[in-house]
């Protein structure tokens, strides 16, 4: 299927950020580093979705250590504030995925491109600064101006009033299925990045085209660098 569009928006966690790096943090604190992070990231999400259900609205970086105090509950430890800091730092310091800057190089020359994350702006610029991608994207935009979270459709429509484009115009990517899901129902064309093995959410709602990272959503969109 050919993708027309004028304009690339990515999520960020997962996607470009590889969330190995909250992990790989993890190991100076607890055990089981990958199972720490998997619960942590787990947490994070839920309490995304409980905050928007119920109205209510925490940013980012506070949802994140709210959800790490369960995390630390659910195993039974806890940590100095030292340590507190070094893993609630990794969220704003995550390293890319090995292709990412050379496949939004790419991508650039042929498309406006943005990041639509639920992090909040200061993560968000932190984090791109710090994986070396901030100059590669003209809009950064955050949930937090929405007062809500993905998959609602306020933050979707961040990037068509921002980037003033109709829905149409806009290919989402992300590699989280219900990010995926929610922004297919919002109207947007979307890329489901296959970074891990799991099937599509069965929502009813199917991707338009799916990679297995950013080199190949280049290739398939004839942005392939020489």
């Amino acid at each position: 299927m050919a993708i027309r569009a004028k304009a690339l928006a990515f999520d960020f966690y997962g996607t470009l950020a590889d969330l190995g790096s909250v992990n790989a943090a993890c190991r100076h604190a607890v055990a089981d580093a990958d199972a720490f992070g998997a619960e942590w990231r787990r947490k994070q999400l839920e309490y995304t979705f409980l905050l928007s259900l119920m109205g209510r609205y925490r940013d980012f970086l506070q949802v994140s250590e709210r959800a790490l105090d369960f995390t630390l509950a659910r195993f039974g430890l806890s940590l100095e504030a030292s340590e507190r800091r070094r893993l609630m730092q990794a969220w704003s310091e995550p390293a890319a995925y090995p292709e990412v800057s050379g496949a939004l190089a790419a991508l650039g020359a042929k498309y406006t491109l943005a990041v639509l994350s639920n992090g909040s702006p200061r993560m968000l610029e932190t984090g791109l600064k710090h994986a070396g991608l901030r100059s590669r994207f003209k809009f950064v935009l955050s949930a937090d101006a929405a007062k809500i979270y993905k998959p609602s459709p306020r933050v979707y429509q961040l990037a068509v009033a921002r980037m003033r484009l109709a829905k149409s115009q806009i290919l989402f990517v992300s590699s989280n299925g219900w990010d995926v899901a929610g922004a297919k129902s919002f109207g947007f064309k979307v890329c489901h990045l296959k970074r891990w093995d799991a099937p599509a959410e069965q929502l009813g709602f199917k991707a338009d085209l799916e990679a297995g990272d950013l080199a190949g959503l280049a290739e398939a969109l004839g942005a392939t660098s020489n």
